[in-house]
């Protein structure tokens, strides 16, 4: 009997299950496992908690690797600089003592450094590599800091830039978040079958609780990182000028939580900050809820994000602030409204709008469980990724 072809996974980002996340990543690696023999290669440090795993996580017929990383507070900042080159540096050890052969790797971008090791090494390890594009860095990491939009800054990001592309160019194939993405990174115009947009998706749909009642008030969830790239404050300043029909919640943490809590006591306290929850339960709670707040400021260089993948896989209206054409035109099939970044007293309009109107909701619910149905759940449209792997083993 022919053994099994070996795939690692790398991905430094990754959330298991516990942390509030069913991750891409942590998908693959169960999916592909049932026919080959799957190694998940992340970091100690969780990204998303700010914490280190004390123990190794359980995943059913994958083997995981935690390499050591320092750790950081801020998503940008020095700190995280030192922490994701230390990770590179113990990668990098770990991939050239790597015994084992390797058929195909494959690894989530950003890190952009992860990569361009795997670069390095895949002719002398003879592997293929596919690249996932999750996010486009440093793209991505200049959109909030408006001194990389002068002149001076987009001098200094160019090196960046060419290192990036130099990175794009080693994939053998190529997956990525969106459509935009996918542009971005194909800068070797690799053919059709070794390229393909899916999204970050989720496992199955979330229906409400069957013992949920309709209450007065319309509920609005915010659920994700609170962190630079996202509007928080602007719903945290809605609140107060919808709060006679509308209940407005945050589930998750972040680096900015603690002002956004100042900012909402300051205010009267109508946001209720829920915390962190197992990724089943975060999904119930959400799905609970009326409208979904996607929350992101005009500078960012998101896309099809996470927690677009899960709005839409509740089923939930969508109240949004993202100024992406893909996501815009995404939600104009009827599942979303458009607000502006910034603007809270637009955004308390619209909120008091459609707790006026649970027809409208009605409709746009369906509108999102259709698109849920069609182009997110991952047991279908994950096959995609799947057969593009085997076209390249």
């Amino acid at each position: 009997m022919q053994d099994k072809k070996h795939i690692m996974i790398v991905a430094p980002y990754v959330t298991f299950p516990h942390e509030m996340g069913m991750n891409r990543f942590i998908y693959l690696a169960k999916m592909l496992s049932t026919e080959f023999d799957v190694t998940l290669v992340t970091s100690k440090y969780c990204h998303f908690l700010k914490k280190h795993r004390e123990n190794v996580p359980h995943l059913d017929n994958v083997n995981v690797v935690l390499l050591d990383e320092p750790g950081y507070a801020k998503n940008v900042s020095i700190r995280r600089l030192i922490s994701h080159h230390a990770f590179c540096r113990h990668f990098e050890t770990f991939l050239k003592n790597y015994a084992r052969k390797i058929d195909v790797v494959y690894s989530a971008y950003p890190l952009i450094k992860t990569n361009y090791i795997l670069g390095k090494y895949k002719q002398s390890k003879n592997f293929k590599l596919v690249i996932d594009v999750q996010d486009v860095w440093p793209e991505a990491i200049a959109g909030p800091i408006a001194f990389f939009s002068t002149p001076i800054g987009k001098m200094l990001m160019k090196p960046i830039m060419r290192y990036a592309d130099k990175t794009y160019g080693y994939a053998d194939a190529l997956v990525a978040v969106s459509e935009t993405y996918l542009r971005r990174a194909d800068v070797n115009h690799l053919p059709d079958t070794l390229k393909s947009a899916v999204y970050i998706g989720g496992d199955f749909l979330f229906a409400k609780s069957e013992d949920k009642k309709t209450t007065g008030k319309l509920i609005a969830t915010y659920l994700g990182t609170m962190a630079g790239s996202y509007d928080l404050e602007t719903v945290v300043k809605a609140a107060p000028l919808c709060s006679e029909k509308v209940n407005i919640q945050f589930i998750g943490t972040g680096p900015h939580e603690a002002s956004l809590q100042a900012l909402n006591r300051q205010l009267g306290g109508h946001v209720a900050f829920l915390g962190v929850h197992p990724y089943n339960e975060a999904m119930r709670m959400l799905a609970d809820s009326d409208v979904a707040l996607n929350a992101i400021k005009a500078s960012s260089e998101g896309s099809i994000t996470n927690k677009l993948s899960d709005y839409i896989c509740c089923g939930l209206p969508i109240l949004s602030c993202q100024k992406h054409p893909e996501v815009e035109k995404l939600l104009a099939q009827g599942g979303g409204i458009q607000y502006t970044a910034g603007n809270y007293r637009e955004l308390a309009a619209e909120l008091n709008k459609l707790a006026e109107d649970r027809t409208v909701l009605n409709n746009m619910s369906q509108v999102n469980l259709s698109l849920a149905k069609e182009k997110f759940l991952r047991e279908r449209s994950y096959k995609e990724i799947e057969k593009l792997i085997k076209n390249i083993i």
